[in-house]
Parts: C-alpha cells; sequence; structure tokens
C-alpha cells in the first residue's frame, strides 16, 4: 500500500512540474506541432549547454586555477603539469597527423628529384 501512494506521489509531482513548465513558458497555448518544435529546440540548446560544459568546463577551470596560482605565488603550479587538457590530446595528434604528411611530402619529393636528373 505504502509503494502505491508513493508512485501516486511521484506521478502527482511530476505533473505538476509539467503543468508549471507549460504555465511559465506559455506553451500551453501552443499547437501541438508547435509545442514538438519548441520543446526540440530547448532540448538541442539545453544538450549543447551540459556537453560544453562537461567538455570544457574542467580545462577552463584548470586554465583560471593556473592564472590565479601564477598571479599569487610566480610560478607555474606543479598539478597541471602532469594533467593533460582536451587541446593537447588534439594537438598531439594533429601533430603527429602533419608529421606524417611531411615525411610522405619528403619521401614523394626525394624520389622527384632522383627521377630527374635520370632524365
Amino acid at each position: 500500500m505504502t509503494f502505491l501512494w508513493m508512485a501516486s506521489a511521484l506521478v502527482r509531482w511530476v505533473r505538476l512540474k509539467i503543468y508549471q513548465y507549460e504555465v511559465t513558458f506559455a506553451v500551453y497555448m501552443l499547437t501541438p506541432t508547435e509545442k514538438f518544435i519548441f520543446n526540440s529546440l530547448l532540448l538541442t540548446l539545453i544538450s549543447m549547454i551540459l556537453t560544453a560544459i562537461y567538455v570544457y568546463l574542467p580545462d577552463h577551470l584548470r586554465s583560471i586555477y593556473s592564472h590565479v596560482y601564477y598571479y599569487c605565488v610566480g610560478e607555474r603550479p606543479f598539478a597541471t603539469t602532469g594533467i593533460s587538457s582536451i587541446g593537447t590530446v588534439f594537438c598531439d595528434s594533429s601533430t603527429q597527423a602533419l608529421e606524417v604528411m611531411y615525411e610522405t611530402a619528403q619521401n614523394a619529393a626525394a624520389t622527384a628529384q632522383a627521377t630527374v636528373p635520370e632524365l
């Protein structure tokens, strides 16, 4: 019996939150198509913001901590030297790709120079 009461209380609470959302943002006066479009845009915006917070906020906080530590102490903090960030991960992989492309171009140029004297 207690479980049914808790389930009905949860359903009542969810309905109240949906009602508050619709009244606060005036979604209740939209047609179903407009509601779908509005809710889709809102969900997309919120998911993009949460993704950006998850990806970029730790690196940004680390950078802020590094600057505050530098201003207070005058040297770089030891905590940030061993921690890889999003930027360094992308830079390392792009640097490796550029090195491979450079070696490929260098080998192609060497092969072309070897064939030119033969002509």
